[in-house]
């Protein structure tokens, strides 16, 4: 009896715990499905993204002082500036005058983005090292019977979910939000109603990268000795597996993909271990593509 006792507290934590954490990666998924979903860019330098993002927590903490909680809005803010630059530098080359996104399109800037992650992660190693770092955060607990919940988990999870909930309401209930889904469908359409493409694919671009880096400073106080220059690797798969669960231009389907994903890898790695926890996760994504390939929400 005591064994199953622990067990079901494990499981109770470990359910807890996933829910926390699958709040933040949804909001990290949420900057690749915006990409995706508006700019059709399958961007692979996604989990460089997150790494950016971690260390700009990281820094702005060893530097200033700051919190992770205070270090996401200016994460946003670098991101914002730097998807605008990525679009100007490299996307608009290749998107500009087109009536749609084609496959060669497409394939163009998954190269690009891919030399891009290459590039960042290399200069990564060599300015941080490979030593991971982390960010010395205690918010305090909260006792619930005989567990203990972080208030810092707490606090990124509700604000992942606010984040989330803001970006469905701009993309639908604002002028801009209507400009970048009716740039997402129809590209010839959304200018003859005086949309400007450019501007639209430009600011999409910078959203989805502003989500991103607050995403990663988000991550730093639920693994606070997790920061390193290839934790992208990680985070990037996960982050495509959450899209294609909840479905590729679906807000909530971030969340539902991502809380599918944070309980699995939770739960399972009390009775599979980490790595296989891992693994059964990312398999989650053959039986979807095999029954339902437009995502869990379609």
């Amino acid at each position: 009896m005591a064994d199953a006792s622990v067990i079901v507290a494990q499981v109770i934590f470990g359910l807890i715990r996933g829910i926390l954490l699958g709040c933040v990666f949804a909001l990290i998924a949420l900057g690749l499905n915006l990409v995706w979903g508006i700019a059709k860019v399958v961007n692979i330098a996604h989990g460089e993204l997150v790494m950016l993002g971690a260390y700009g927590a990281y820094f702005l903490n060893l530097f200033l002082g700051f919190n992770p909680l205070l270090t996401a809005p200016i994460d946003a803010a670098l991101g914002l500036a730097a998807g605008l630059g990525f679009y100007f530098a490299i996307l608009h080359r290749e998107l500009r005058g087109k009536e749609a996104i084609t496959l060669q399109s497409e394939m163009v800037t998954l190269v690009a983005t891919f030399g891009l992650s290459l590039a960042i992660s290399n200069l990564a190693n060599i300015a941080f090292t490979g030593n991971f770092v982390g960010i010395p955060f205690d918010a305090g607990s909260i006792e619930i019977g005989f567990l203990q919940i972080p208030l810092a988990g707490i606090y990124v999870a509700v604000l992942s979910v606010v984040i989330i909930s803001l970006t469905h309401v701009l993309l639908n209930r604002t002028y801009l939000g209507n400009a970048i889904r009716a740039y997402s469908q129809d590209i010839p359409a959304a200018k003859l109603m005086g949309i400007n493409p450019t501007a639209v694919a430009a600011i999409g671009t910078g959203l989805a990268f502003a989500v991103t880096m607050a995403g990663g400073a988000f991550l730093t106080t639920l693994f606070p000795t997790g920061i390193n220059p290839y934790m992208g690797a990680l985070y990037a798969p996960i982050s495509y597996v959450i899209v294609v669960l909840g479905g590729p231009g679906r807000m909530w389907g971030s969340l539902v993909g991502g809380l599918t994903l944070g309980i699995v890898i939770d739960v399972g790695q009390i009775f599979l271990g980490v790595e296989i926890a891992y693994a059964v996760a990312f398999l989650l994504l053959i039986p979807v593509l095999l029954l339902r390939p437009e995502g869990i929400l379609r």
